[in-house]
């Protein structure tokens, strides 16, 4: 386009004169000043910043680089890696022009870390939150009830709670002028209420020089236990607040102990009562063991129950006097060692016990006779024999046994046991020889032989009779047991060793008893007579009986209807099997049964069958196994 091709006012002029004039007046007057502020310069990563422009230039000029990073015009971003970081502004004005601002390590990063704190817990629901540590500036603690607080490094801060539930206390580090994004640490507590003292239950002092205190902690506070010293008391350790006991690994002879409970926030303390080191001391002399022991110490005269004395863990001597500790134990035997502890019980219920101190005797004293013997037959022949060895004074450490056992003609052998066995079963029984008794005595560690027992008798059982017959009567008669009182003899029948009898009859301690043997339906039974022993059983011999089994049949019957000999038929007794055939002259079967008690009435295909000689068969097995197999010939009468 040319000029001269068209023509222009003077207004035209002017209005592109002052147009151009105006826009660079424009230019000048928006070239502002970079200038911007940050939201958070401190704090830990990953650390988001946000920043705001105060330059006044347009925002889509306007761009920044967050460190190293490439230049964005977005103004947040997340620093994810600890360290100091500078931050720039820069504002494009147009063209090549422009200017730009840069805030060197304007903004710190740290890596983030848990606080370390403690919560202690006082009396009356206050606690005290304790800083552990100086990483960060500054500590903010949320109480876990609406209520917080800021503190410095390794300081505490106490806050008292209105009720005793749970709560949950949050700690986190600050960094000033910092954001709150630091990685917080809670703990759940509950508060505790009033300052209560611990309760000591027992106090038990070992051999090996360790003690066990047993207690009940009151609170959760912080307990101690403590021994007292010429100056005071000494921690000797804390107690976990979860804890019933705790060991103490070197006890101080003599020495006396309390727990102790801390309300660290006002210094104040409650203790339990006092506990003491007890101890016996054995002196063995002729016959006697002489026992002494130190008196309750430290401890309210007026809380005193007793002293109770324990050998071998019995009860052997108790006072109500404090001011006795001293006692003589004669109930020993020699070369037996014997084992003492003392009991001190108070009125609150506290029981201190000495360590068990052991000494060995000495006697010449004649031990007693073992008690409750008891003799028995076993089912098989053998006499089983058990007895008791005496305890406390006639002492229990047996070196061997003897047993007399005489026969009826009054000789005597001796079975040794050297052990300290309490049974014995004598397996060299001859029915012909009986009655045994017995008599049992012992040896003790100091070689002295026991009083011996008094002389018991089993239960003899014998039988008269033959059970070769079909008929007749066997008889028993037995004698009574012999040194014990015995009483409700029964005599007992069954059909196998271990049942439960099929046949029970009381009878007299002495006497005799008849079977009769027809009505017998066991082809072997087995008979014992028992009897009470105290709170025992005991048995007689066992006699088993055979009887013979049988299978009887005529060799000819007339069905001719007179009632007398008109059916065919067997007489046996214990048979447990049976199968009877009869066949005419040509073989053919006329009559079949299973059943011992089923006869032939003569009939044969709804018709009588003729008179002559038919062919019996019968197969049979008894009880105890044994077959029977007959063929025989037998006659029809009419």
């Amino acid at each position: 386009m040319h000029l001269k091709n068209r023509k222009y006012s003077a207004s035209y002029f002017f209005f592109v004169i002052i147009t151009t004039l105006f826009f660079l007046y424009e230019q000048t007057l928006f070239a502002q000043t970079p200038c911007f502020d940050v939201s958070n310069v401190k704090g830990c990563a990953p650390l988001t910043v946000s920043v705001t422009d105060c330059s006044g230039a347009d925002p889509d000029l306007v761009f920044y680089r967050f460190g190293s990073t490439a230049v964005q015009r977005e103004t947040v971003f997340t620093f994810q890696q600890a360290g100091t970081y500078s931050i720039s502004q820069l504002i494009n004005t147009g063209g090549e022009g422009g200017d730009s601002v840069r805030r060197e390590n304007i903004i710190q990063v740290f890596e983030p870390k848990i606080v370390d704190f403690e919560v202690i817990r006082c009396a009356d629901k206050r606690i005290r939150v304790q800083i552990n540590e100086d990483y960060y500036d500054s500590y903010k603690i949320d109480f876990g009830d609406n209520q917080s607080s800021i503190i410095g490094d390794n300081e505490f801060a106490e806050h008292t709670y209105s009720t005793e539930r749970e709560f949950t206390i949050t700690v986190r580090g600050l960094f000033e002028g910092g954001a709150e994004n630091c990685t917080p640490n809670s703990k759940t507590i509950t508060p505790v209420g009033a300052l209560v003292p611990p309760q000591v239950s027992r106090f038990e002092v070992f051999e090996n020089g360790t003690a066990k205190v047993d207690y009940t902690l009151q609170t959760d506070l912080p307990h101690t236990l403590e021994i007292q010293t010429p100056t005071g008391f000494e921690e000797v350790s804390s107690l976990e607040t979860s804890s019933t006991s705790f060991t103490i690994q070197n006890v101080v002879q003599n020495g006396v102990y309390r727990i102790s409970v801390q309300d660290i926030c006002t210094n104040q303390a409650a203790s339990s009562e006092l506990f003491y080191v007890s101890d016996v001391s054995l002196i063995g002399e002729e016959d006697y063991i002489d026992v002494r022991w130190n008196k309750a110490t430290g401890v309210d005269a007026s809380e005193f129950v007793n002293y109770s004395l324990f050998k071998d863990g019995n009860i052997i001597f108790d006072t109500e006097e404090i001011a006795i500790n001293q006692t003589s134990d004669e109930d020993v035997v020699c070369k037996v060692t014997y084992c003492y502890q003392l009991e001190t019980e108070f009125s609150s219920g506290l029981k201190i016990i000495s360590p068990k101190r052991c000494i060995l005797a000495a006697s010449n004293a004649i031990p007693p006779a073992v008690f409750d013997v008891y003799a028995s037959f076993t089912p098989t022949g053998q006499v089983d024999l058990r007895w008791s060895y005496p305890v406390g004074k006639e002492g229990v450490v047996i070196t061997g046994t003897e047993i007399t056992r005489r026969n009826n003609k009054g000789n005597e052998i001796i079975y040794t046991i050297n052990s300290s066995d309490s049974t014995f079963q004598d397996r060299a029984i001859d029915m012909n020889e009986v009655p045994y008794c017995y008599s049992i005595s012992y040896k003790n560690a100091c070689d002295l032989t026991s009083e011996p027992s008094s002389f018991i008798c089993p239960i003899i059982l014998k039988m008269e009779g033959s059970t070769d017959e079909q008929e007749g009567v066997l008889y028993f008669d037995w004698t009574a047991f012999q040194g014990e009182e015995t009483n409700n003899y029964v005599l007992e029948q069954t059909d196998s060793i271990g049942k439960a009898p099929f046949n029970t009859q009381s009878v007299s301690s002495f006497g005799s008893y008849s079977l009769d043997i027809e009505s017998q339906q066991n082809q072997t039974s087995y008979v014992r007579v028992r009897a009470n022993l105290g709170d025992s059983i005991t048995y007689s011999n066992t006699i088993r009986i055979d009887f013979q089994s049988f299978v009887n049949f005529p060799n000819a019957f007339t069905p001719n209807g007179d009632n007398l000999n008109d059916s065919f038929g067997v007489q046996a007794k214990f048979i447990k099997e049976f199968d009877m055939l009869i066949f005419n002259r040509w073989g053919e079967a006329v009559f079949r049964t299973n059943d011992i008690n089923t006869r032939w009435d003569g009939r044969y295909r709804n018709g009588f069958a003729p008179a002559g000689e038919y062919t019996l068969k019968i197969v049979a097995t008894d009880q105890r196994g044994r077959e029977y197999v007959f063929t025989e010939m037998i006659k029809l009468i009419r």
